[in-house]
């Protein structure tokens, strides 16, 4: 039976079942690599694999290594539930080191501290797992010969299994350290299914949002051979619960997945608290999975891990940390007022491309935003989508309870009606595995260019036939973001109008033919797992209603409540405030910039209202000195009138940019920027309060 602590935070209905949990995905293109990759050199000098290998029978197996894997945990892996029959690049290379990387410390002849630089979606999970299971059997084995041997028996299994079981409830096996809750669950999901042939193996999921006292009666009352946890809660339960800290102080192994990730996110702290109440190395063996090489990442590597660890880089050299075969495109739209009927387009195109297997992730970087799209997609999208009323549309975000989360997580992995939206904010950006996922589209700048990556690395996983792609939409004042972000990403432009003509030329292609391009499962299996197209219908004809896409500004304007438009608004100021480093834009720039999407996108009569005090608290204050007034010293030529202050940024060079000596002097297409910055600085621009009223 699984701890009550697990199944509260994976369960999405009554209870979980460990036959219920997705196959982890297979990377599209695999490279050979050393299996024996015990390199002491620097982790800056990365091991070399080979030439890439487009066959998969040239690839090492699972059979290969059947010698070095207990038989539950070998037949887990190739007959049930997981099927697997070749390794990933990521899984050879560490699954390759096996047995010795399995073996006790008292018996290693080497250092067992692995370091591994793998992009997302390459199985890396189940090549972390696998040493944690067979490194715990084998300790436990060991405890039970030792109680023989304390004993003076030589076979007495009755005393074997209770020395056995004082280890299992004394000391933990496997800490597994990840950054997000819905990670974990998914971490835990998998090991689930690892274990499945080792029935006395029990794995404990210790993330905020739910029940401390479920966590700790799961954690006394069971053995403690896996424990995925979330950074800040780890670090709680070990400064309140002795039992934590005194079963921990014995940990055999820690894993640190998405490292890169958790130290972006201000996790520095609780590692090296948590640390601190785990035993040295070489007691302790520690494994660090990362998709990038900051130097935080370094640090800790440098720190926590053995001198003479192993490095494993499954990142050639230069090559982009992006998966080669996903093609990734940009657009930036001339104005806001295009941005929500590209988008839709872009799904649209989405549906005719993979028809009966559209499954489109959209990501948005603030909650409020992912709340007000998601209605806009629910809204119009039953209208100008070819699925029409029969898209089933998913959100998740941060302000959602944890079990709705889970659930909807749970639902869109496991959705293969065809035609499935998730509309997301990054929680769902890195590390879940969400097979089948033919697209990824990305609005507005993500937090920092890895997170771009791993954005993208959600689509192309879980199948050799999903070949996957990115979008990338900004608005023109964002364009900075790929120009200085993004120089080493292979991200081709395509233009609104080069999307309106190959969906028009989709649209004619299936009109002329409904259903021509479907999958032959589909068009005459009854019982496809697909359960498309004998269930959804696409919109036939399909071209005349790609007109409609122009005219959503006369009808958003309408559907949106002008509260949620506001506070929307207002989240976007205050996210893209802390980047305007990254893009290369003043703050006014972006203040402009939101508050004529609102207008534009968003078809609002006026700007929402934004008091003196809220802009001064967010950096925006009267910096007028002595000289004001006395004219502007012309160390830099003056933008043109009449045009947005950030024409001309970003992909040219810098000396052909313009810069204004004065910022943002005068507002968009020559009005007056509401009052603030004008050319009459020293007139009273504060304005009433706006009222607005709904339609």
């Amino acid at each position: 039976m699984l701890p009550l602590s697990l199944r509260t935070a994976i369960a999405v209905s009554k209870s979980l079942s460990r036959r219920s949990i997705s196959r982890p995905a297979k990377q599209c293109r695999r490279l050979l690599a050393s299996s024996a990759a015990t390199s002491t050199a620097p982790y800056e000098q990365a091991l070399q694999p080979s030439e890439p290998v487009s066959d998969e029978s040239q690839q090492a197996t699972f059979a290969s290594i059947k010698d070095a894997m207990s038989p539950g945990t070998f037949k887990a892996v190739t007959v049930r539930p997981f099927q697997f029959s070749h390794m990933t690049e990521v899984q050879q290379a560490v699954l390759g080191m096996l047995p010795d990387l399995a073996l006790p410390h008292t018996l290693a002849q080497s250092p067992r501290d692995v370091m591994v630089r793998a992009r997302t979606g390459t199985g890396k999970t189940l090549a972390f797992l696998v040493p944690a299971i067979e490194a715990r059997l084998k300790m436990l084995q060991a405890a039970g010969r030792k109680a023989l041997t304390d004993n003076g028996r030589v076979n007495d299994p009755a005393l074997e299994t209770r020395g056995k079981r004082v280890l299992a409830r004394e000391e933990v096996g496997t800490l597994i350290l990840t950054p997000t809750r819905e990670l974990a669950i998914q971490i835990a999901n998998e090991a689930l299914n690892l274990t499945k042939h080792h029935p006395d193996f029990r794995v404990h999921v210790w993330i905020g949002a739910t029940s401390r006292r479920t966590q700790m009666r799961d954690f006394m009352t069971g053995t403690r051979d896996i424990i995925v946890a979330t950074p800040g809660r780890l670090r709680d339960l070990l400064e309140s619960e002795p039992d934590v800290k005194r079963g921990l102080s014995h940990t055999h192994q820690v894993i640190f997945d998405e490292a890169d990730t958790m130290l972006e996110i201000g996790f520095r702290d609780d590692i090296e608290a948590i640390m601190s109440y785990l035993p040295p190395t070489p007691q302790r063996q520690t494994f660090l999975f990362s998709a990038t090489l900051s130097s935080k990442v370094r640090e800790i590597a440098q720190k926590h891990l053995a001198a003479g660890h192993s490095y494993i880089d499954c990142i050639k050299g230069q090559d982009s940390p992006v998966h080669a075969d996903i093609p990734q495109y940009h657009t930036v739209v001339p104005s806001a007022s295009q941005q929500i009927p590209h988008i839709l387009r872009t799904i649209a195109h989405d549906q005719l491309v993979n028809p009966g297997s559209s499954k489109v992730m959209l990501f948005l970087p603030t909650t409020k935003m992912t709340q007000l799209f998601t209605t806009i997609i629910k809204q119009f999208g039953r209208s100008l989508l070819p699925a029409g009323r029969e898209t089933t549309v998913y959100e998740i975000h941060s302000k959602r309870p944890q079990s709705s989360r889970t659930r909807t997580s749970d639902m869109f992995r496991k959705d293969k009606s065809g035609a499935s939206v998730l509309v997301s904010s990054d929680v769902s950006a890195r590390g879940v595995d969400y097979p089948g996922v033919t697209r990824v589209i990305q609005v507005g700048i993500p937090a920092t260019r890895e997170q771009y990556i791993h954005r993208v690395g959600r689509t192309g996983r879980g199948s050799k036939e999903v070949k996957g792609r990115g979008d990338f939409v900004l608005l023109p004042w964002e364009v900075g973001f790929i120009s200085w972000q993004l120089t080493d990403i292979p991200i081709k432009p395509i233009t609104v109008a080069e999307l309106k003509t190959q969906l028009a030329t989709l649209a004619e292609k299936h009109d002329e033919s409904p259903g021509h391009s479907l999958p032959l499962s589909l068009k005459t299996s009854r019982s496809s797992s697909f359960s498309t197209m004998n269930s959804i219908r696409f919109q036939t004809p399909y071209k005349p209603l790609l007109d409609e896409f122009d005219r959503l500004g006369s009808q958003i304007g309408s559907q949106l409540d002008v509260e949620a438009v506001r506070e929307t608004f207002l989240s976007l100021i205050g996210y893209y405030f802390s980047k305007s480093t990254e893009l290369r834009v003043s703050n006014n720039v972006i203040l402009e910039g939101c508050r004529q999407w609102t207008t534009d996108a968003l078809a609002q009569e006026t700007p929402p209202y934004v008091s003196e005090m809220f802009l001064q608290r967010l950096g925006l204050e009267d910096r007028r000195t002595k000289q004001f007034g006395r004219g502007a010293k012309k160390f830099a030529p003056t933008r043109r009138q009449n045009v947005p202050s950030w024409d001309g940024r970003g992909v040219q060079k810098n000396k052909n940019r313009e810069w204004t000596s004065k910022e943002y002097e005068t507002g968009v297409r020559g009005k007056e920027a509401d009052g603030y910055r004008t050319r009459r600085y020293d007139q009273d621009f504060r304005r009433p309060r706006q009222t607005a009223s709904l339609h």
